[in-house]
């Protein structure tokens, strides 16, 4: 059985322009994306180099170049990426499968729940790459609490100001990954964190000092990771939220008596 395939001159080119219409379409499907012109053999041997980019094969540079400064997932927020998503699937589009633009690091919940939407001239989940968001607040957290738990719900805000069609594609994309129940298991762990920052500052300044805190924190927060991370939108929403920041806080985050005395001392 013949394996691999002797490329030529002319198919690489051909390659070289299905890329070219990969990145002048920014990333939306086409049918001309999918090789047809070029031999199966060919396509089939560009889609198993895909495994070559495996730690220690021919292609590792090319997972190191992707995953360099890339700490946390792009689409959650919650993870480190362990894993390269190929943005159109590569059992459709195989000319694509070790093209750089059609390759984003995500953590392993998101690349195994996603979904592989696309449709010609659209796509259901933003690109990484190539659709750019404004630089303003559009994920949304609900509050309540709960008991002593506390529940956010997030959200696009639909009165955002987002290009055509970014509202609809990004709850879908937040549906289809379960976003809101990865987020609602990380926030009491996350907002636990800063227990004693909050009761030490309403037993000294009260509530005034408690939402220049959160509003501190939600600046660095925004700093750290960017304006619509799961973090800086919750904090958001706790600092408009009278009951938590008037010391409803403390039902969600108790600190025994004797721990708050010495919190004082």
């Amino acid at each position: 059985m013949q394996k691999g395939h002797n490329i030529t001159a002319v198919e690489i080119e051909e390659i070289l322009r299905l890329y070219d219409v990969y990145e002048g379409n920014c990333g939306a499907a086409c049918d001309a994306l999918k090789g047809e012109n070029l031999p199966a053999l060919l396509l089939d041997a560009i889609q198993a180099a895909f495994e070559k980019t495996q730690e220690g094969r021919q292609l590792y540079s090319l997972r190191e170049l992707l995953f360099n400064g890339v700490s946390h997932c792009p689409v959650c927020g919650i993870d480190p990426p362990t894993e390269l998503d190929h943005q159109l699937p590569q059992s459709i589009f195989k000319p694509l499968s070790i093209h750089a633009r059609n390759l984003v690091p995500l953590c392993h919940s998101c690349n195994h729940t996603k979904l592989a939407g696309f449709g010609v001239g659209g796509r259901a989940f933003l690109h990484v790459y190539y659709d750019k968001l404004p630089d303003l607040d559009f994920l949304q957290a609900n509050i309540a609490v709960n008991g002593n738990t506390l529940v956010a719900t997030y959200s696009i805000d639909a009165a955002a100001a987002l290009p055509p069609g970014f509202t609809d594609r990004l709850t879908g994309q937040m549906e289809t990954l379960k976003l809101n129940q990865r987020y609602q298991q990380e926030v009491n762990t996350y907002i636990s964190s800063h227990a004693a920052a909050l009761h030490l500052t309403y037993g000294a300044i009260g509530q005034e000092g408690v939402v220049d805190l959160l509003r501190l924190q939600t600046r660095y927060e925004t700093q750290a990771f960017h304006r619509n991370h799961w973090r800086p939108a919750l904090l958001r929403a706790l600092v408009q939220h009278n009951d938590f920041t008037s010391g409803g806080f403390a039902h969600v985050l108790p600190i025994p008596a004797d721990m708050l005395l010495d919190l004082s001392k």
